[in-house]
């Protein structure tokens, strides 16, 4: 009894049960009888379907599951603490577990003794033997069930080489009948698990294989799953593929199940190889599977990078049919991409995935930051789609929760989208809501982002697509508005003004301009009376260009660059190079730098006129503010003037 005592202590103290644990694993691929008697053993390989094929997890899985606090002897549990005082009976001497997932029927596991040389065989002289079997004295008389169970014991505890070498002493020690010896097709499979653990070369399992076909053995669908976890570790496609057609060909039990599948896609998709990979794809629906998630996220990274967003389409509607979860990066990157390309159906498609998405609120706000937002405004806005532009709005407006204000750029995108798509009511009140955000701040009077002629030249075009009426029924609309007691943008008439302008339509400009004092109850702005000094001076009206200046400083409006701009170009259009010049001079003694265009424009004039002096002060100017091949170069306006 003290024996037996000391016997159990040295095992559990040589199994380490209570520091061991290895992770069971849940999908049984395969199951292979153990040997040709009626005995009808059979083992069992339990290989866990990988939910998602992920880099940064170990692709080969350990087998099995093992107690991590008690020893099973016979049908009572006998735990391995020192508070137990009870000792086990002799009737109860516990058997050495095998890994799970290899589980013998109606046998008990074989344990002989003595230990074999090199190799950690758990020696139990109290267990019993099949009947006609006899415990076996070296590796070379050890019977196929006995290796199988042996290997199966050394892959369950992490012994991975000494696997591998008791195979190879076993291959290399003859038969009783001295014939070299042919392992089965469950000693291979297990030395192909063995050499997958150990991180081997592919081409180490592909010569394991060609052994076994050499052999005679057909290798079923476990062993190519375990080609290819090996192939993958190694970032190798296009073997994968081989491997792939190798399954498609051979009989019903080698064919490819939905871990070989996902296997070949993912490698195809991390190689950028895109079309192979939805070929595979197309293999898999046909053969009944359904994609894991992680593979439909590589396939649908890859088509984003690639912006193949026809593809990504395609793929987001299977995810809808099949109910698969994709990563919300991985839609947030798709919906930039796919304004790269201007696609807005599937922008609209990405941002609808990510409003539905499982994740929280505050979460899903965080997923895109206003710069790509805004590339999703600017796509809503060159296609005018008013449905994208309104999506992505509102994703934006809840990710600030209040807190924060657009940016200026991003409602100018959102007001181009809804006056390209036509919804000037909606984008006349964005333009309102715009500017009491930033209509007093010094950064809007820097950057002109209520200017007609930049800014919101989007706009302008917008309302003089369709000409006159197209400009009536805008400042018509305007008028319900201001009747209907909502507030009225003063941009948005400045915006009326200079669609007028565009067609040339001074009267028209005109009345709207004295309609934002007596109709709309506001005063003009800098933008107001530049709108109205360019339609004067694109009709030679010099005159009223003039009394536009004096109004504006009867009013307190303080002129800015464009303003003298638009006065200088009215009075080159007259013809006038002194009042041109003397406004060029005004122009630099307020402060401001005037335009290359400008000043090239005098020059011109001033050729034409045959004014040599204003021709050279202006080519003097230009090289003292640094403008490059500037105006027209000595030699050729000296030639002009010869020709003249």
């Amino acid at each position: 009894m003290a024996s037996l005592r000391a016997s159990s202590k040295c095992l559990a103290r040589h199994l380490r049960l209570d520091r061991l644990s290895v992770q069971g694993l849940s999908r049984s691929l395969s199951s292979f009888p153990l040997s040709s008697s009626s005995s009808r053993e059979f083992v069992t390989f339990s290989l866990s379907q990988p939910q998602g094929i992920d880099e940064s997890v170990d692709l080969a899985h350990r087998i099995g599951e093992i107690n991590l606090g008690a020893f099973t002897y016979g049908r009572k549990n006998f735990s391995t603490s020192a508070s137990e005082s009870q000792p086990p009976s002799e009737s109860e001497v516990p058997a050495p577990q095998p890994a799970a997932g290899y589980s013998a029927v109606s046998s008990p596991l074989r344990s002989y003794s003595p230990v074999l040389s090199g190799f950690s065989v758990l020696p139990h002289p109290a267990a019993g033997l099949p009947a006609g079997l006899s415990p076996p004295s070296n590796v070379g008389s050890l019977s196929l069930e006995f290796l199988g169970r042996e290997m199966s014991n050394l892959l369950s505890l992490g012994k991975l080489e000494e696997t591998i070498r008791l195979f190879e002493e076993w291959v290399k020690s003859p038969g009783l009948d001295g014939k070299p010896k042919v392992p089965n097709l469950m000693v291979y499979n297990l030395l192909l698990h063995a050499k997958l653990r150990i991180g081997a070369d592919p081409r180490n399992l592909l010569q394991v294989l060609k052994e076994m076909e050499m052999s005679g053995i057909n290798p079923n669908l476990l062993t190519f799953n375990f080609l290819l976890r090996a192939i993958f570790r190694h970032r190798d496609s296009i073997m994968a593929e081989k491997i792939i057609a190798r399954m498609e060909q051979r009989g019903p039990e080698a064919q490819p199940d939905g871990d070989s599948y996902n296997f070949v896609i993912v490698l195809c998709a991390l190689d950028r190889r895109l079309d192979a990979g939805l070929k595979h794809l197309q293999s898999m629906y046909n053969r009944g599977y359904v994609p894991s998630k992680t593979t439909y996220n590589e396939l649908l990274l890859t088509a984003t990078r690639l912006h193949r967003t026809r593809v990504a389409v395609s793929l987001l509607k299977d995810l809808k049919k099949y109910n698969v979860a994709p990563q919300v990066q991985s839609i947030a990157e798709l919906a930039v991409a796919a304004t790269e390309v201007d696609d807005s159906e599937c922008a609209l498609l990405a941002l609808r995935v990510l409003s539905e998405s499982e994740l929280s609120k505050s979460v899903r706000n965080l997923t895109m930051d206003e710069g790509g937002i805004h590339a999703i405004l600017s796509c809503a806005a060159r296609a005018a789609d008013i449905e994208l532009s309104t999506e992505a709005w509102s994703m934006l407006r809840a990710s600030f929760r209040g807190t924060k204000t657009p940016r200026p750029s991003s409602y100018h995108a959102r007001i181009h989208a809804l006056a390209a798509g036509g919804d000037f009511d909606t984008a006349f009140s964005t333009l309102h809501e715009m500017q009491e955000a930033y209509n007093d701040t010094e950064y809007a009077a820097d950057t002109n982002i209520f200017s007609p002629f930049t800014s919101l030249r989007p706009l302008v075009l917008a309302c003089t697509r369709g000409g006159a009426a197209a400009l009536d029924a805008a400042y018509y609309k305007l008028a319900e508005m201001h009747a209907a007691g909502k507030p009225v943008a003063l941009a948005a008439i400045n915006c009326v003004i200079q669609g007028c302008s565009n067609i040339w339509d001074y009267d028209r400009a005109y009345q709207t301009f004295e309609a934002i004092g007596t109709t709309f109850g506001l005063m003009p702005d800098v933008h107001s009376c530049n709108a109205l000094l360019d339609v004067f001076g694109k009709n030679r009206k010099t005159s009223e260009v003039l009394q536009i200046y004096s109004y504006m400083g009867e009013m307190g409006i303080r002129p800015d660059s464009r303003t003298y701009s638009l006065i200088i170009e009215a009075h080159v259009v007259n013809r006038d190079v002194k009042a041109a010049m003397e406004s060029l001079d005004a122009l630099v003694n307020a402060g401001h730098t005037p335009a290359r265009d400008t000043m090239s424009k005098i020059q011109r004039r001033c050729v034409k006129e045959g004014d040599e002096n204003g021709a050279r002060e202006i080519d003097r100017l230009l090289k003292k503010m640094g403008y490059r091949d500037g105006g027209l170069k000595a030699t050729k306006w000296q030639q002009i003037l010869l020709v003249l």
